[in-house]
């Protein structure tokens, strides 16, 4: 996943709950921001992030092809860091879904190419990220 820019709005401590800015909109992420003492954003602070989610692993095949009909590129929150991703399907070897605020991989495992430009669902059991 790319890095992007976000500001760190506050947290709760490592590997517990932090709220994040991204163009405008907060994310509730697993922080793993303030691993290094000496790196970690500072509450209010502007800093380099990438994201590093964990994926539903249980979520079958037709509920994430039939989950998007309109067509979205969005999170929706759920609870805490537990979301809901809705995106297209962008290539494969590997198969990537442009979520929108990212590109993930892997959420699905096919060789077919019918699959580019499907619209999919899928949920996100924990949405986190690195300070880079």
């Amino acid at each position: 996943m790319a890095n992007m820019k976000a500001k760190l709005l506050s947290t709760k401590g490592m590997y517990l709950e932090a709220l994040i800015e991204i163009d405008g909109s907060e994310y509730c992420v697993m922080d793993e921001l303030t691993l290094d003492v000496e790196r970690m954003p500072k509450e209010g602070e502007i800093f380099e992030f990438e994201f590093s989610n964990m994926l539903d692993e249980e979520e079958s095949w037709e509920s994430i092809f039939q989950g998007n009909p309109e067509k979205r590129r969005c999170l929706e929150q759920i609870q805490g860091w537990k979301y809901r991703a809705y995106g297209e399907v962008v290539s494969i070897n590997p198969v990537k879904v442009d979520c929108g605020v990212f590109v993930e991989k892997d959420v699905i495992h096919t060789h077919d190419p019918k699959v580019v430009g499907e619209f999919v669902a899928f949920t996100i059991s924990r949405l986190g990220g690195y300070a880079i």
